[in-house]
């Protein structure tokens, strides 16, 4: 693994670690609840959205203690950069507030509820500067996304997260960018990318080549890398004939429920929470080729349903 591992839980223990499933998407199609641009952050202004983050935080947990294992939980800060602020109708310096809000959440959810079965990971999320399901290639530049990533990891640096995270890239500037800065604040990070059914991110880039231009570009700063947003199966077809060091760069799956694109899915209106079983399938297979698999977890779809069965499975699993 890359930087800083010695000091997170997850990279420690011989068990692997769970983390929440589609807590997005639970919200839209379970609750009923408007977010725009896909963002929970306005949620963490009010007491009342407060609450439900919290209920749904719990849950996960709860799955969690009661398969003694260990689980990193993302703050609601996916849209949580500035460049988002106006289009989530917040200002910019709202958008740094809640970011801290997000943060003591979890700080408080930590407190209540970790044991030496259970450690809680509380990880700082970043997502791309645009719509992730679009082909993001030529903007914005190197530049314009260190500032404003910069915005968000240092207020996780100064609210004292263990670790940082980027998931759902297809660009490779955001990601390069958002490691050079967690870089000068010494804080791991992991960085997620999203792929296609065909395996690929969206623009066509293979998955082993945006881990190794990552890599090069920050002298494998990035604790470990990962996939999320795209069904455990379409993982694996990402995976074929990817050469062992690279796969040992692998630390987090987060896996969606459907088998659907993300033309598809963008487009529904009804919930695909897939074939639960063939998910926890799907996932196992992945466990058998990724030798330094550390964290666990679910994306667009999932709820505690399917976390507490993969939590079930990597339990047999590592017995």
């Amino acid at each position: 693994m890359g930087s800083l591992s010695k000091i997170l839980p997850q990279l420690a223990s011989s068990k692997l670690f769970v983390t929440e499933g589609g807590i997005e998407t639970t919200l839209i199609y379970k609750k009923s609840i408007d977010l725009p641009e896909f963002s929970t952050l306005p949620l963490l202004d009010t007491e009342e959205g407060r609450k439900t983050i919290l209920s749904i935080y719990q849950g996960y947990i709860n799955i969690a203690l009661a398969h003694s294992t260990g689980i990193v939980l993302e703050t609601r800060t996916w849209r949580g950069s500035p460049a988002w602020s106006s289009t989530i109708g917040l200002s910019a310096q709202q958008v740094i507030d809640l970011n801290r809000t997000a943060v003591k959440i979890l700080r408080d959810l930590r407190h209540k509820n970790e044991n030496p079965s259970t450690p809680i990971v509380i990880s700082g999320a970043m997502g791309p500067l645009q719509d992730a399901y679009k082909d993001s290639v030529d903007t914005p530049s190197f530049s314009q996304a260190r500032e404003y990533y910069g915005a968000q990891i240092r207020t996780f640096a100064e609210e004292g997260v263990d670790m940082l995270c980027i998931m759902t890239i297809t660009n490779l500037d955001e990601a390069t960018a958002a490691v050079s800065v967690a870089r000068e604040y010494n804080l791991p990070i992991h960085v997620s990318f999203s792929i296609e059914t065909d395996g690929r991110l969206r623009g066509g880039r293979t998955l082993e080549d945006a881990i190794r231009v990552v890599d090069h570009l920050t002298d494998n700063y990035t604790t470990y890398f990962g996939v999320n947003c795209a069904h455990p199966r379409h993982i694996r077809i990402a995976l074929q004939g990817v050469p062992e060091d690279v796969m040992s760069r692998i630390g987090s799956i987060r896996g969606n429920s459907s088998l659907k694109c993300h033309d598809e899915l963008d487009n529904s209106v009804v919930l695909d929470r897939g074939d639960i079983s063939v998910w926890v399938e799907d996932f196992n297979g992945l466990l058998n080729i990724l030798p330094r698999l550390k964290v666990v977890g679910g994306c667009c779809g999932t709820d505690e349903e399917h976390i507490d069965a993969i939590a079930k499975m990597i339990h047999s699993f590592m017995a």
